[in-house]
């Protein structure tokens, strides 16, 4: 019985997919971190399906004061760079970002730092700002590990809470992602 089961685990895991290891997604992130137009990385996502079957999807935070076409070109560099190193088929997605304006840094941290202190476990990314005429929301995805003792629903009131509170007119909008280990 015990054999069968195991043969069939075997069998069945490779179909299913298979958590990747923690040494290749370190491999991944070492990949695509080397490339200068990169800032950050996240929503990383391996699927794992046996030898040959290996996808890759990740988001990567690029200058949206960049050259479109030449941070186009770098991500596809990178892709190509994951397919001939991993043997995989790699999808990234280019999130733009603010870096060069002071008001909108300074509420990076602001909001960077209202999530850190309500759980140091807790991720912050892909913030921007877009300023209308009555408010200005403040727009960003909070990683909510399966370790952290707060729920989702939680974590989005209390920081959306403390930004209505914020001295100006801001509204958050709030992409909560689980985290389930891979990053």
């Amino acid at each position: 019985f015990y054999t069968g089961i195991t043969s069939m685990k075997e069998t069945i895991d490779p179909l299913l997919g298979q958590p990747p290891t923690k040494e290749l997604v370190q491999q991944i992130l070492d990949i695509v971190d080397a490339y200068p137009s990169v800032l950050g990385i996240h929503d990383l996502l391996v699927h794992d399906y046996g030898p040959g079957h290996l996808i890759i999807s990740l988001h990567v935070e690029v200058s949206a004061s960049g050259d479109i076409l030449m941070i186009h070109d770098e991500i596809d560099n990178i892709e190509r760079e994951l397919k001939q190193r991993l043997n995989c088929t790699a999808t990234i997605h280019m999130d733009p970002i603010v870096t060069d304006d002071a008001f909108s840094n300074q509420m990076k941290d602001t909001v960077s730092e209202l999530v850190q202190k309500l759980n140091p476990e807790l991720n912050m990314h892909d913030f921007r700002m877009v300023t209308g005429p009555s408010h200005t929301n403040l727009i960003f995805d909070v990683v909510v590990p399966y370790t952290c003792p707060l729920s989702p629903e939680d974590v989005e009131k209390t920081l959306s809470d403390q930004i209505q509170n914020l001295p100006g007119n801001f509204y958050a909008v709030i992409c909560i992602d689980q985290d389930y280990g891979t990053r």
